[in-house]
Order: structure tokens, then sequence, then C-alpha cells
């Protein structure tokens, strides 16, 4: 049977084609039928050369399946027949993830499945706290991630050691001073794009921090206030750990500190800029090398592990200082780092640290703030239509791409991990950068993880409008507009905020899921 694989560029001003991978032309698809494999793929910024190759390894090993794809750069374009079972002849979507799982095969076959020569089940290979986020609210699991990575304070090692740091922030204060420090440098400390840039990834990783897995999931995102109800405008309005979040950006977000253009631009340019040493910082992701594989990137950037909300002391009972707090960060990066063990730190049933007593359940809230880690591996789904005519080759497919071997070959030409692990020993990062190496040292650490893309998150995200912490709007510009007259502090930001939850709950949101 002759195979084909069209890759469609979607520009803004329309569709245009760029020309075939490989084979005899265009057309639609040979046979609809149970081997036949038709793929749907949004062509983010990891490129899709891991698919080639994961398809001819799949091909190789299973040549009873064809596998076709088309790769799209609009991620809306690909999943304009999503749903419509009598056009959509889609058998595996790669796109975002699906906001609509009642059209999803479940995925738990293949997560209780094992690949051929492996003692472990896939769903043991993928990071449990990575799984509890792919939930959905009837205990199923409709979509597992293809891509992404993870996010968090990428930053130029060659400026931090100009300005002379040699000690990472570990905490947001600490932070707020470091920026200090570059600025009297004469280094310009961040730089983001046009609507808050990446900066909403670790709003949302502050703001678990400070809230907790538990409140995080079950209350804000299930829309659950503190009575029950749900949905609630005071599950959306409580002033919980977003607001802590607006007060450490107050201090850390300046306009001083933050790169000309980074409120207008696109993120491709504020990226060059970044790669070209025009800023120290940027919050950004495993992806970035990907996306930047044009420029003479280097081997002087680093991710640093996610300072800890100072406001955190307010949730704590027996670590209250910024000193102390601090102190307890440095002894839980130790133990996670491998220098030192909790035995070190054991005090019968609490812990002591550097003279002070810490009680276990503080040690254990500063333990997971510490690890929480953005990642948005949730946002990018594979999912199979419930109405797809291959739905076991789909899923064999996914057995394979989970498989070590499926694994290695995606790793091996991303460069990028999946919160996966191998069956059989650790994955070759002998070809890795720096940045990648730390990318994926970063992930190793993760206690939990941080993304608006939960897939238990109540319909009122998904289909009302209310979208995430922030309901998608610009907020980070109003810390670091150059005009002043436009620039407010995180008291003025949270009641616009306030104002736009009031002015929409009731006539957009609500109305959109009745």
């Amino acid at each position: 049977m002759k195979k084909w694989k069209k890759v469609l560029a979607f520009a803004l001003a329309g569709v245009m084609c760029t020309g075939l991978l490989s084979g005899c032309g265009g057309g639609n698809k040979v046979s609809n039928s149970a081997t036949d494999i038709e793929i749907k793929i949004w062509q983010a910024g990891l490129g899709i050369d891991w698919l080639d190759a994961v398809i001819k390894g799949f091909e190789e090993k299973y040549p009873e399946y064809n596998v076709e794809y088309t790769a799209t750069a609009d991620a809306a374009a690909v999943i304009a027949a999503y749903g419509m079972e009598d056009v959509d002849t889609t058998d595996l979507y790669f796109c975002l993830q699906s906001s609509f799982p009642e059209y999803n095969e479940p995925l738990m076959d293949v997560l209780d499945s094992k690949a051929d020569g492996e003692s472990k089940t896939i769903r043991e290979k993928f990071d449990p706290a990575y799984l509890a986020l792919e939930t959905n609210a009837d205990g199923n699991i409709y979509s597992l991630t293809w891509g992404g990575g993870v996010s968090g304070i990428l930053y130029n090692t060659e400026l931090f050691k100009k300005a002379g740091i040699s000690e990472l922030p570990r905490t947001t204060n600490e932070l707020a001073v470091m920026c200090d420090t570059l600025y009297r440098k004469g280094i310009t400390p961040w730089g983001h794009h046009k609507r808050g840039g990446y900066w909403p990834y670790m709003t949302e990783v502050f703001t678990m921090q400070y809230d907790g897995f538990d409140y995080y999931m079950n209350q804000f995102y299930a829309c659950v206030d503190e009575n029950g109800e749900s949905p609630s405008i005071n599950a959306l309005k409580a002033k919980d750990g977003r607001y802590e979040t607006l007060k450490a950006y107050e201090q850390i977000i300046q306009p001083n500190y933050v790169l000309s253009g980074s409120n207008s631009q696109e993120h491709t340019m504020m990226q060059t800029q970044f790669v070209k040493g025009a800023c120290a910082m940027m919050v950004n992701g495993s992806w970035m090398a990907k996306e930047m594989a044009g420029e003479d990137m280097k081997d002087i950037f680093a991710v640093m592990k996610t300072p800890v909300l100072s406001s955190l002391t307010n949730k704590l009972t027996t670590v209250k200082k910024e000193s102390e707090l601090s102190k307890v960060v440095a002894a839980v990066d130790a133990v996670t780092d491998g220098e030192k063990t909790l035995d070190d730190y054991k005090n019968g049933e609490d812990y002591v640290v550097d003279g002070l007593k810490v009680s276990a359940a503080d040690w254990d809230i500063v333990y997971a703030a510490r690890n929480t880690i953005a990642a948005n591996y949730s946002g990018h789904g594979a999912y199979i239509p419930k109405y797809s005519t291959a739905k076991e080759g789909a899923k064999e497919f996914l057995k394979y791409l989970y498989s070590d071997e499926g694994y290695a070959i995606y790793t091996d030409t991303v460069h990028i991990a999946l919160p996966l692990t191998m069956d059989n020993g650790e994955m070759d990062t002998s070809a890795w950068t720096n940045f990648e190496k730390g990318q994926l040292a970063l992930l190793q650490t993760a206690a939990q993880f941080a993304s608006a893309d939960n897939a238990s998150r109540h319909k009122i995200f998904v289909d009302g409008g209310a979208a995430n912490l922030f309901a998608d709007q610009d907020y980070i510009q109003y810390f670091c507009t150059q005009n002043a007259g436009d620039r407010l502090n995180a008291d003025e930001v949270w009641e616009k905020h306030m104002a736009h939850i009031d002015s929409n709950y009731e006539i957009n949101w609500l109305a959109n899921i009745k």
C-alpha cells in the first residue's frame, strides 16, 4: 500500500501547502480501515521530526499498520472536524488537550498495558502527579501527553556571573533582591512576550505553592466554595494564592526590570533577544531550544528551581520569618538533590534545620511548594475519537510511543522528556545540552504539577470562558508598563480582576454552560 505524509502550514491570512514529506502526492486517505491510522498533529514548538521517526519505528515493528498524518501550525484547524463523526476520519489527534472528552475513547487499557518485554505497565511508567492532572471527574483518562515540557525561570549564566550572582534565590523576596542586583549592574533582569508571555505558567505554580494541591484542584478549579456549592462565584473570588502571587509580582516585575517590547512583541522576537543576551531571565520552557534552533544559543542557559512564595510563611506555624523559610528551602533542596537524607534533619516526628524546630506539617508544605513544577504536558493531548475506525491501531501506536523503544526515539529526536520513565534504565542524554539536562533534572524533582489544563476542571473554565486563574486576562502588563498612568499595583490588579468576574460570571460564563 502506498503511504504519504502531508504537511500543511496555516498562515494567519489563509492556508498554504508547504509540500509533501514523502510519497506519491496529495489527496484523501486511501482507506479508512482498522489498519490505516490517520493522525492529525499540531505542529508546535517541538516540530514533527519526532513523529516521522516514531512512525518509522512503529511500522517496522508492526508492518500490518499504515500510518499517515497531517501536520498543521494552526491548532484550531487541526481539530476543525473533531467530534463530527460523519466527516471526521481522524484516528488519533496530537493537539491541544481535548475540551470534550465525551467524544474520546478512554485510554485506561493503554495505561494498564505493558510494552513487549517490559515489566512495568505504562501507568507505572508515568509520573502519578502528572496522571492526577489527566484524570477526568468521572475517574477516566481520555488524553495523554505527547509534547509540551517543563516551564520555569530560565537564566543566562554568563550575565549572572557578570553581575556577581553565585547563589540562586530560594524565595520570591530573594528573587526581588536579585532583580535589583542585576539592574544596578546595568543588566535588564526580565524579558517576556505580549499578553504576559509565559508568566501565567508561573502564576499557576505560585498559587499552588500557597494554596496546596487539594485547594487548587478540588476547590478553585472545581469551582467549589467553602460551603460546598458549585459552580460558585465565591470560589472564583476567594482571596487566595492568586492575590499573594500578585503581591510578589509587584516586587519582581517592575518597569525598570523588564525589557522594552515585552508587552507588545511576539514570542519569537523576545526569545531571540533573550538568547542574544538582552536580558538575564525569561519564563520559558523546554521547547525554547527547538524554537531557537536557528540562533546560536550557546550552552549558557539554565533553569532555576522556582523560588518559594515568601508569603507562604502565612500558612506555616513553625517557620514565620523570611530567613527561616530560606533555610528550610535549602534543607529541602539538600534532600531532593541527594546531598543529605531526611534522617539528617529528623528529630522525632519533626525536623531541625540550623537550630530551628520545623513541624512535619510545615516541612511537607515547603517540600511540596519547592517541588511544584509548571508544565504544559497536560495541555498537549493525544486522544482517540470514539468513532475512529482504527481505535485499536491508534492505541497500539500510543503504546509504542510510550514503550522504551518509542520513547527513546522521541527523546533522542527532541531532547525533551515527558513525565515518563524508562522501564529498563535511564534515557541516553549524552548528546543533550546543559540546558536540556537541567530541564530534565527539574522534571525529575517534581512533587506536583500545576496546570490550568487539568482534566477535572469545572466546565465553567472549559466551556464557560473562565479559562484559568485570571480568566485569560493580560495582567502582567500592569506591573511593568512604561506609562505610569496605566500602571497598577497588586491590589488594583486584584480589584480589576474581581470586576471582570462580576461582569462575566452570570451573563457569559454561566450562560455558556446552561
